[in-house]
């Protein structure tokens, strides 16, 4: 059964961290496949556009923009224009549990965001050193002065992140609490459909956790739950050959029938038309 290719940070370097330069002057093929990695990726745009699907969620970036990559999400560029960009892979163990809870929190909202002019040639002046670092025969002193320059960037990026959030103001505990649901909905398989078993968890009750995911994300808890299961079965529908009932049944919908009723309703169209479209 064909599935996700997941890109490792081990197979691209054996210290956790590397660099992508991307110009129309340098022959680099841009990889267009959907994939996931194991690893953070920040990318920054210099000059030039281009459009990213992260999640079947399809983002425009130009000069000044950045975006950031959680491992696990499937990504991958639709289209690009003349850009200059460079691309930051980190493995998670370099990412301190600090930033990690900044991004996580900027991913329940994910947009490109802006660094300023002093934030984008600082972090143009770090990739450079890197790339040139990484371009030099290695050794282990030039490794850890990679890693801390890598270290040094995600906190520029952070607080870029920082400033984004700040312009969204919304009531921290509920921030933790919706970041500590998510984080449960993601280690469920299948997930669970009761709002109530997550509220149970969060020693918390489901009218209070509904409160609390609509005021941060708009959405209700049974909404953002089915969402969630909308987001694994179109996985399923484009990366692997499962066909409609074996992705229902490994959702955890007993009947595929209301299974394929409910996509249809939610995304426009039924599982079939769905995994046609995108492997055309």
């Amino acid at each position: 059964m064909p599935v996700i290719p997941t890109h490792k940070a081990a197979q691209q370097s054996d210290f956790g961290i590397f660099l992508k330069e991307i110009s129309p002057a340098l022959s680099q093929e841009t990889i267009v496949h959907a994939h996931r990695d194991d690893y953070y990726i920040f990318g920054m745009v210099d000059s030039g556009n281009c459009r990213i699907n992260i999640d079947f969620k399809e983002y425009l970036l130009s000069g000044g923009k950045m975006m950031c990559i959680q491992p696990g999400q499937i990504h991958h560029v639709v289209k690009s224009s003349d850009i200059e960009a460079f691309l930051l892979f980190v493995d998670s163990v370099f990412v301190d549990p600090s930033d990690k809870h900044i991004i996580a929190e900027y991913a329940l909202s994910p947009v490109p965001f802006q660094v300023n002019d002093m934030q984008q040639s600082e972090l143009k002046q770090i990739f450079n050193i890197i790339a040139r670092r990484i371009g030099n025969p290695e050794n282990e002193d030039s490794k850890r002065i990679i890693q801390n320059l890598a270290c040094a960037s995600i906190g520029i990026i952070t607080e870029a992140v920082r400033n984004t959030i700040r312009q969204q103001p919304k009531n921290r505990r509920h921030i933790e609490i919706t970041l500590a649901f998510k984080e449960l909905l993601a280690k469920e398989h299948p997930i669970n459909k009761s709002p109530s078993h997550y509220a149970s968890l969060l020693h918390i009750s489901s009218v209070y956790l509904n409160e609390v995911i609509k005021n941060i994300t708009g959405e209700s808890t049974s909404k953002y739950i089915q969402n969630e299961l909308i987001l694994r079965a179109k996985r399923m529908l484009v990366h692997t050959t499962l066909n409609i009932q074996e992705i229902a049944l490994d959702l955890g919908f007993d009947d595929y029938a209301y299974f394929s009723r409910l996509f249809t309703k939610i995304t426009g169209m039924n599982p079939t038309s769905y995994r046609k479209k995108y492997l055309e």
